[in-house]
Order: C-alpha cells, then structure tokens, then sequence
C-alpha cells in the first residue's frame, strides 16, 4: 500500500515537472512569438521610416535640382535679355554715329551755308516731318534714283507764275502732266542723283529760298493764294540765278560714293 502510495507521489512529481516545463515551453514560444511580431513590426515600422526619409531626401534632392535648373535658365534668359538689349543700344548708338557722319559729309559739300534757324514757323511743323523723312531715307541706304529739279510753273488755281524745287523718280515731265493744278512753264534746272541725296538737297534748298510769307511781303512777290500740290515748294523768284549757279556745283554728290557715306565696299 505504502508502495503505491509512493509511486503516485512520484508520479504526481514527474507529471507536475513535464507540465510545468510543458508550460514553460509554450510559455517561452508565446514571448518569443509576441517578440518576434515585434521585432517584425518595428523593422517594418523602420523600414517605412527609412524609405519615407529616401523618398523625402530624393523629392528635395529633385526640388533643389530643379530649382538650380531653373536659377539656370533665368540667368541665362537674363543674361540672353542683358545682352540683346545691350546689342541693341549697341547698334543704336552706331546707327546713330553712322547717321551723323552721313549727314556731317553731305553737308560739307552744299555750295551753300546752311542757315540754323527756322525762316517760318508756319512751316516748322512741315520741315520737321521733311526731315523726318529725309533721316528714313539714309538710313534706309536705297540706291533709287531720283531727280532734283527746279522749275517754273504756273498754278492753274490763281493762274500766277511761281519757281518750285522739287524732287521725282519718274522724270520731270511726266511729274507735271497730269497733274489738274499747275502745269510746267520752263525746266531750269535738274540734278540726277540717288533719292537719299535728292532728298537731302532737296530740304536745304527749300530752307534757304523758299518763299514764306513775311519774306513774300517784304520782296513784294505773291504766295499761292490758294495752295496746290508742292506749293510749300515755292521759291524766290529774285534767286533763280543763284540756286542755278548752286545747281550747276551739284556734281560733288556723285562723286561721293557709297563707301565714303555709308562706309560700303
């Protein structure tokens, strides 16, 4: 009896000692399972972190690039814009130079002084938009030919005689012939030659003898009472020999070539 008692004791010993190990193992395997998923979760959680901080340093890393590159490109526009507007004064400032040293040599051979002065403010306006056009047409360098003329003519308005300096590209003649207003009485003079230059004479003849009205009172001659085509080209009659004589030094322009005015070959 006390024998089977004893066995069972045993028994019960060796059965508390497997279970309480049993238990222990699970035990262990339940931490070492909760420790793992832990383990898991946090490499997962670094994981994301890391490559959150990749991506962030690779989306600024992007930005800064881009915006290096576009630094770039608005120096470069800058530097682009800097320059051509630097050429462009440049080549204006050249223009310019090159318009007076055109202007400086046509006017060292006039046969005549050129007066400063405007000789009629009604006609201030009417200069200036002929001069306008006189700086277009060299700055324009046209080889046209053209004709400075000096006529007499009479206006088919009023039915008085009146000298007129003018300047066509179709010949004298054919200027007048159909004209409705004037009709051609004599040619005194012409001077073939570039439009540039045509032009140019054209403007400094007219300053010095064009007939105005204060200066038409005074030698007692007569303006177009009623004005015609080319009448503001009307000149003193009291001068005809003299802007002849001036028409007949004229040959100076055509010496002058293209290289001395514009600085060509």
């Amino acid at each position: 009896m006390n024998e089977f008692i004893f066995a069972l004791m045993v028994l019960a010993v060796v059965a508390f000692f497997y279970f309480d190990n049993r238990r222990k193992k699970a035990d262990y395997a339940e931490e070492e399972r909760i420790r793992r998923r832990k383990e898991k979760t946090r490499v997962s959680k670094e994981n994301e972190r890391e490559a959150k901080e990749k991506a962030d340093r690779q989306f600024w890393a992007e930005a800064e690039k881009q915006r290096k590159a576009e630094e770039e490109i608005a120096a470069a526009i800058k530097k682009k814009t800097d320059d051509e507007r630097e050429c462009a004064e440049q080549v204006k400032i050249l223009a310019v130079e090159q318009l007076t040293k055109r202007i400086t040599i046509l006017r060292s051979n006039l046969p005549f002084y050129t007066s400063d002065k405007v000789p009629s403010v009604e006609l201030a306006d009417h200069d200036q938009k002929m001069w306008e056009g006189v700086v277009k047409l060299l700055e324009e360098e046209s080889d046209k030919q053209a004709t400075l003329y000096f006529v007499k003519i009479r206006s088919l308005l009023d039915d008085n005689e009146y000298y007129k300096i003018g300047i066509t590209t179709t010949g004298v003649e054919v200027r007048f012939k159909k004209s409705t207003q004037v009709e051609l009485v004599e040619i005194v003079c012409v001077f073939e030659t570039e439009i540039w230059k045509a032009a140019y004479l054209e403007y400094h003849f007219l300053r010095e003898f064009r007939l105005y009205n204060g200066l038409a009172s005074s030698l007692g001659e007569f303006r177009p009472e009623v004005g015609f085509s080319g009448y503001t080209e009307v000149v003193r009659s009291n001068s005809v020999s003299k802007i002849s004589e001036f028409f007949g030094e004229l040959d100076a322009y055509n010496k002058l070539g293209s290289y001395e005015v514009f600085g060509d070959d």
